[in-house]
């Protein structure tokens, strides 16, 4: 028998953690962080449901901090075994886990690592943790089949998400018998820049899938850039600022891409940009290091001489003191963390910012309920931002053409691409309401036989 147990990720975007168990083999796919609400973010110091030291593998599919972030509490906890995924993979999660310390050890020192009823937390892990996550790392490349104990196998394929994100096929021995288990980790948007599109899969008896979108269809690329064209002009004349709340992997460099492209044709002039994310700027270092996952496009662009990530008007900010004097700034374009405007030097720019009527604040990824990027989204007239009330004022913008996550469209895509019908799918990581408005189009649409699972519940296959 087959136990697959979702312990996170199940009805909400977050916390992306599932366990596949057999009499003999013990997995885990991801190992994230749970984010949004201050209620969501004390799971993340609940003990796991299962003992950390008996799980033999963990297949991670990409750096993202919901899919990550427990790794090093994980082995905190007695867990030894490895941990497959790309090299890219590898690096970006790197600096994700030790920012993850810098951020908890800065709250903690101030008071300010706290459950949501007010009482203290202690670190959840230290750097010595993230070392050893990132010794227990095995980088394997796309396509390549890897046969480990027992006769558990895998494969990897690009899930165009994020830099090195991975789509994992998993062959479960038990009984005598194979079961083909895909899970699509986040899948990205077809036509995106920089990376390749996501890799179709041709048969599973099994399928765990993303649903963040599965409510809606993005806009068209091209639209999406003149929308966002058009507000940067609107800006430059009013010298109103423009702040875009980023992740620090992707997102980031997705939109300075489309940047030092309208700087390089002449569309945009005179407007200074700053990206005010050290880690962002580490990521970036990331992604020039790893060509080989640049499509045609993005190839094409470095080889006529054009680096995207310098360009005239460009500049990356490092120091606290460089942030600070950006508060006197009158008509830029300011990139920051965090992309939930959940902490980072965003806080600070929205802080100053805010309350003009001239500014724009521009969210081009998706918004968990809870944080504060949600609530200003969602039209909250006053916000806390570090503890102090601002009335909102900004012109407030959501790009979905420029999200790192498919659409309805193209997850329903993805997914009649399999050659053979699966025995099921379970629907995964997305809001409640969206996971059933998605279920329920997959049904009607593929005949599929879907389950959506809920925090904590286990499916035995026999």
């Amino acid at each position: 028998m087959i136990r697959l147990t979702f312990h996170g990720a199940a009805r909400e975007v977050t916390g992306s953690c599932f366990q596949i168990k057999t009499k003999d083999i013990n997995f885990l796919v991801d190992c994230g962080y749970f984010q949004g609400s201050s209620a969501l973010e004390d799971r993340n110091w609940d003990a796991f449901a299962f003992d950390p030291a008996k799980i033999e593998y963990v297949f991670l599919t990409h750096a993202h901090l919901d899919h990550c972030g427990q790794l090093p509490k994980l082995v905190r906890h007695g867990f030894r075994g490895k941990i497959f995924c790309t090299d890219a993979t590898k690096d970006l999660a790197e600096i994700i886990m030790y920012d993850t310390v810098k951020i908890m050890k800065s709250k903690y020192e101030r008071g300010r690592l706290k459950y949501s009823d007010g009482s203290p937390k202690n670190l959840l892990f230290r750097n010595v943790d993230v070392a050893e996550t990132v010794r227990l790392i095995e980088p394997v490349p796309y396509t390549k089949g890897v046969e480990l104990s027992k006769g558990l196998e895998f494969r990897m394929r690009n899930a165009g998400h994020i830099l090195g994100s991975s789509i994992f096929e998993i062959w479960v021995p038990s009984n005598g018998v194979k079961r083909k288990f895909v899970f699509s980790g986040d899948l990205g948007q077809p036509g995106k820049r920089i990376i390749w599109d996501p890799d179709n899969v041709r048969h599973a008896d099994y399928i765990i899938v993303e649903s963040t979108y599965g409510d809606r269809l993005h806009k068209d690329h091209n639209e999406s850039v003149l929308e966002f064209l058009s507000l940067l002009k609107n800006a430059e004349q009013r010298k109103g600022n423009i702040l875009i709340p980023v992740f620090a992997i992707e997102r980031t460099q997705e939109v300075v891409y489309e940047l030092n492209l309208m700087v390089e044709n002449g569309l945009l002039n005179n407007v200074p940009i700053y990206l005010d994310s050290p880690m962002a700027k580490k990521a970036t270092e990331v992604f020039m290091k790893y060509e080989k996952y640049y499509d045609t496009d993005a190839i094409r662009l470095i080889e006529k001489g054009d680096d995207p990530f310098e360009f005239r008007g460009f500049r990356m900010i490092e120091s606290v003191d460089e942030s600070k004097a950006l508060a006197q700034l009158c008509g830029g374009i300011i990139l920051a963390g965090s992309g939930m405007c959940t902490g980072g030097r965003i806080l600070h720019h929205l802080l100053n910012n805010i309350e003009n009527t001239y500014t724009h604040i521009v969210f081009v990824g998706y918004q968990v309920r809870g944080t504060l990027g949600r609530r200003i989204i969602e039209g909250e007239k006053i916000v806390k931002i570090m503890g102090q009330k601002r009335k909102v004022k900004a012109q407030i913008h959501t790009i979905g053409g420029l999200s790192a996550h498919a659409d309805q469209k193209d997850l329903r895509y993805w997914l009649r691409g399999f050659g053979t019908t699966p025995q099921k799918v379970f629907v995964v990581h997305g809001d409640e309401e969206v996971v059933k408005i998605f279920a329920g189009n997959i049904r009607e649409a593929l005949g599929l036989n879907v389950v959506i699972p809920s925090h904590g519940e286990t499916i035995e296959i026999q």
